[in-house]
């Protein structure tokens, strides 16, 4: 991760209240930090321990909404699917954003793959009401920061 990677994730989670966390716990630390509060919905376990997180050890896509809060700030979308699967399974939370906040999305996709995978996020996110702010790279993964709208 480049100083710009760092700075543009930095200001994701700059002001994040409520945050819910979607998959693999690979940034999950680092949320924990710079959030209020962090909804883990996954069903990977985890030793974390904090005031600040809240898990749930269930599959994101059979998870009840109704133990979430009404509003949320930030989400992270780790889920290890593919690109159209891991929206559908993220638009279930998608109410729960309030506008202008934003939400991470990481492109588990193959190098060679990564020109189309441009071409269908730039399809994909309208149509959840999304605009796309950034891209960054950690650690060799693609990553999309976006907007509610």
């Amino acid at each position: 991760m480049d100083w710009t990677d760092f700075q543009l994730l930095y200001w994701f989670f700059k002001k994040s209240g409520k945050v819910l966390y979607l998959g693999t716990p690979e940034i999950l630390r680092f949320a924990i930090l710079n959030s209020k509060e962090v909804y883990y919905v996954s069903p990977e376990k985890i030793d974390f321990k904090s005031p600040r997180l809240k898990k749930f050890v269930e599959s994101p896509q059979d998870f009840d909404l109704s133990l979430l809060p009404k509003k949320l700030n930030r989400i992270i979308n780790f889920l290890p699917f593919n690109v159209v699967t891991s929206f559908k399974v993220m638009s279930r939370y998608l109410n729960l954003l309030e506008p202008e906040e934003k939400i991470l999305i990481k492109l588990q996709v193959p190098k060679k793959q990564a020109q189309y995978t441009d071409i269908m996020i730039n399809d994909l996110l309208p149509s959840f009401n999304i605009s796309k702010l950034s891209y960054l790279n950690i650690e060799g993964y693609k990553y999309v920061i976006g907007k509610k709208l």
